[in-house]
C-alpha cells in the first residue's frame, strides 16, 4: 500500500474537523441550555461511565485497524466483518444483563437506572464502539474525506434533534430524550459508514485465527488506551464521589473545552499514526513531529488566550449565570490542554513503533497521580482541585515519554525537536498554503 500524503490528510480532515467542532460546540451549548446544570451533570456521567465500557469491550483493537491494514491490506475485510459481529452480540448482551441486574449496577454505580436508560445506554456503548472501529478502517484505508463526511453526518444529526428537543420538548424527560438524540446520531454515521459493504458478503474470507493475533498487538494498545482514558475522565467519577451532581455539571463544562481542543490532537494523531507507521528513519519521524508540535503550541496558545480574555462574559451569555464558574475551573485547565494534546500525539508516535509495552506504563504512571492528587484536592478545593490535578498529570504524562524516548535515542531525539526560525517559517507557510484559495490569494495580493 502507497504511503500516505500527512499535509494532504491533515488539510481535507482540518476543514471537516473545523466544521464538527461548530456543529460540535452548537451541539453541547444547546444541550446544556436544555438540560441545566443538574442533568448536565448526569448526562456526562452516563456518557463517561459507557465510555469506560466499551474500552472494556474493544481491548484496544480498534486502535491497531489502521496499522494493520497498512500492513496487511487483503486481510482489511476480516476486521469489517469482527467490528459487525462484535456489535450485534455487545448490543444484546449489555441490555439483557442491565435489564436483569438494574438495582446492582444502581447501587455500584450510585445511580438510578431505568429500564428506558439501560437500554440507551447499551445503544450508546455499542453504537460509539462500532463507529470509532469505522472511523480506523477508513482511516487505515486512506478514506479520509469519506470518513469526515460522516462525523459531520453524526454531528448534525445531534445538532438538529437536541434544537427540536430545546425549542418543543422542554416538558419532556430531557435526560431521556438526549441519550435517544445520542443513538439516533451515532446511527446515522454508522450507516454511512458500513452501507457499502454491509449488502455484500462481507463476512467472506474470515478467519478468527487472524484477529485472535490481532488481539495480541492490541492488547498493549488496549491498555494503553484504558489508562489514558481514565486519565482523561476518572475525575469525572472522582467528582461524582465527593461532591453533586450541580458541581459536576460544571465541571464537565469545563471538561468539553478541553475535549474540544483535544479533538484536533485526536485527528492528527490518528493520521500520524498511519503516517509515521510507513516511515523508518527516527530522524524522519522527530521533524514531523516537531513541526506538528509548533502548529499545535500556535493553536492552543490562541485559544487559550481567547478565553482568558473573553471566557467569562460569553459563558454567562451562552449559558446562564450557574455556568460563570465554569471559568474559574478552565483556569485551571489551562496546563491540561498542553499536556494532553502533547501527550496525545507523542505517544502516537510510540505506537507507530510497534505499540511498545512504554505506551502503557506512561500512562498508568500518570493516571496514579492523577488520582492520587484528586483524592486530596478535591476534598480540600472542590472542582477546581480536580482541574489542578489533571493539569498536573497531563504535563507530567507528557514530559515522561518525552524523557523515556530521549533515553532510548541516546539524547539524539531533542535537538531534532528544538524549534528553529525556518521551522517556524515552514509552519506558517503550510498553514497558510492550507487555507481556502480565495483567502489564501487574497493574502499572497497583500
Amino acid at each position: 500500500m502507497g504511503q500516505t500524503n500527512l499535509r494532504k490528510n491533515i488539510m481535507v480532515s482540518g476543514y471537516f474537523r473545523i466544521i464538527v467542532m461548530f456543529v460540535s460546540f452548537l451541539t453541547g451549548w444547546i444541550s446544556t441550555r436544555f438540560l441545566g446544570v443538574e442533568l448536565k451533570g448526569q448526562y456526562s456521567y452516563l456518557i463517561t461511565i459507557s465510555s469506560f465500557a466499551w474500552l472494556l469491550l474493544d481491548f484496544g483493537i480498534h486502535k491497531t485497524y489502521p496499522y494493520l491494514i497498512r500492513k496487511q491490506a487483503e486481510r482489511k475485510g476480516m476486521l469489517f466483518t469482527w467490528s459487525i459481529l462484535q456489535f450485534v452480540s455487545e448490543y444484546i448482551f449489555i441490555s439483557v444483563l442491565g435489564l436483569a441486574f438494574i438495582p446492582f449496577f444502581s447501587a455500584v454505580l450510585k445511580f438510578d437506572f431505568t429500564p428506558s436508560i439501560v437500554v440507551l445506554i447499551a445503544g450508546a456503548i455499542s453504537l460509539t464502539k462500532l463507529s470509532l472501529h469505522m472511523q480506523m478502517y477508513y482511516l487505515g484505508m486512506d478514506k479520509i474525506r469519506q470518513s469526515s463526511l460522516y462525523q459531520i453526518a453524526n454531528s448534525l444529526s445531534m445538532l438538529v434533534l437536541v434544537l427540536i428537543g430545546w425549542l418543543l420538548f422542554r416538558a419532556s424527560d430531557r435526560l431521556i430524550y438526549v441519550l435517544v438524540c445520542y443513538n439516533l446520531a451515532m446511527f446515522v454515521a454508522v450507516i454511512g459508514y458500513t452501507h457499502t459493504e454491509i449488502l455484500t458478503r462481507f463476512w467472506k474470507g474470515f478467519k478468527l485465527k487472524f484477529i485472535l493475533i490481532s488481539y495480541g498487538m492490541g492488547f498493549r494498545v488496549f491498555l494503553s488506551s484504558v489508562f489514558i482514558t481514565l486519565l482523561i475522565r476518572f475525575d469525572i467519577v472522582l467528582i461524582k464521589r465527593f461532591l453533586d451532581f450541580k458541581e459536576l455539571g460544571i465541571y464537565a463544562v469545563a471538561a468539553n473545552i478541553v475535549e474540544m481542543l483535544q479533538m484536533a490532537a485526536n485527528l492528527v494523531g490518528g493520521l500520524l499514526l498511519v503516517k509515521l507507521s510507513d516511515i523508518d528513519d527516527d530522524i524522519q519521524r522527530w521533524q514531523i513531529l516537531k513541526k506538528v508540535f509548533i502548529a499545535f503550541f500556535a493553536f492552543l496558545t490562541v485559544a487559550n488566550l481567547g478565553f482568558v480574555l473573553l471566557g467569562k462574559p460569553l459563558l454567562g451569555l451562552m449559558y446562564g449565570v450557574e455556568f460563570v464558574p465554569v471559568y474559574g475551573v478552565f483556569l485551571w485547565l489551562i496546563p491540561a490542554t498542553f499536556g494532553l494534546a502533547f501527550g496525545s500525539l507523542f505517544n502516537t508516535y510510540l505506537w507507530s513503533k510497534g505499540f511498545p509495552l512504554v505506551s502503557v506504563i506512561l500512562p498508568l504512571l500518570a493516571l496514579l497521580l492523577n488520582i492520587g492528587l484528586n483524592l486530596v484536592f478535591i476534598p480540600t478545593f472542590g472542582i477546581k482541585g480536580a482541574a489542578l490535578a489533571t493539569s498536573i498529570a497531563y504535563v507530567l504524562w507528557f514530559l515522561l515519554i518525552l524523557l523515556y524516548e530521549q533515553i532510548l535515542s541516546k539524547g539524539r531525539m531533542l535537538p531534532h525537536l528544538v524549534p528553529l526560525l525556518r521551522d517556524i517559517g515552514d509552519v506558517a507557510r503550510m498553514l497558510r498554503e492550507s487555507l481556502p484559495y480565495p483567502l489564501r490569494n487574497k493574502r499572497g495580493d497583500k
